[in-house]
């Protein structure tokens, strides 16, 4: 797997700010629907380790792993938190080097090809009784026009390499390998100046690079859009239109 948004330090605090959105609701569904103590736990594509560190101040499970492929996430990880332990490791090279009672998955099957045998692949590595919590986009909801347009190209971009942006409705109808505690929608509401702080950067940094957009969009098309998107973050605008529709699967491990 590669990150097709990049693995460099404004992709690492981009994740950062997606974290601060995104954790609290995670939390507090962990809270809810996992209700008992676990020792190990494991956290499939950690990036920079937001989601990671959640895993380890919402579980209190003693031993909380990290999992990635690019060394320059878990640099950053290791660094800001020394608490948990990071490895060099891909989500799709089996068997793992750990055996977890509890595994979590946020915005990483978008990035994957053949999503439901690797979710019954991952089923596989969890010990028995084991948890495996999935996040993923589903839909996005927006009537700001470069939004769209933005979301557009990246859902292209993303289709080039193989892999679904809205992997969710794929996932919600999967048939797993175990049994199906949580599978339900959640829709999340993100003001516009926040969600464009998320997209702007990929304008100027990933777009630039990737054959996709190079080919497909002129250079003054791709200037328009990430300018509009500048101009959204500048004016601060605290309104939201956009709303990230989630797609939320817990599966308990029956064999």
């Amino acid at each position: 797997m590669r990150y097709t948004f990049g693995t460099t330090k404004k992709a690492a605090d981009r994740l950062g700010d997606i974290a601060r959105i995104f954790n609290p609701p995670a939390v507090e569904f962990l809270r809810t629907h996992i209700n008992r103590k676990m020792k190990t736990a494991l956290d499939l594509g950690c990036g920079p380790g937001f989601t990671t560190d959640m895993i380890y101040r919402t579980l209190k499970c003693k031993e909380v792993y990290g999992f990635d492929n690019s060394k320059e996430m878990l640099k950053y990880a290791r660094k800001q938190f020394n608490h948990c332990r990071f490895m060099l490791h891909d989500a799709t090279d089996f068997p793992f080097p750990v055996k977890p009672e509890f595994l979590y998955v946020r915005f990483l099957l978008s990035h994957m090809k053949n999503v439901i045998n690797l979710v019954n692949n991952w089923l596989n590595e969890l010990k028995k009784d084991g948890w495996l919590f999935i996040e993923e986009t589903e839909d996005l909801d927006t009537d700001i026009e470069v939004f769209k347009k933005y979301l557009q190209i990246n859902r292209g971009l993303v289709a080039s390499t193989g892999a679904v942006l809205y992997v969710g409705e794929i996932l919600s109808k999967g048939e797993y390998n175990a049994e199906v505690l949580y599978n339900e929608k959640i829709f999340l509401p993100v003001s516009n100046s926040t969600a464009a702080s998320w997209f702007y950067p990929n304008t100027i940094t990933i777009w630039k690079k990737e054959e996709h957009t190079l080919k497909n969009f002129s250079a003054e098309e791709r200037k328009h859009i990430s300018n509009e998107l500048l101009r959204i973050l500048k004016k601060n605008d605290k309104n939201s239109n956009i709303t990230w529709h989630m797609r939320r699967i817990l599966l308990r491990k029956i064999d």
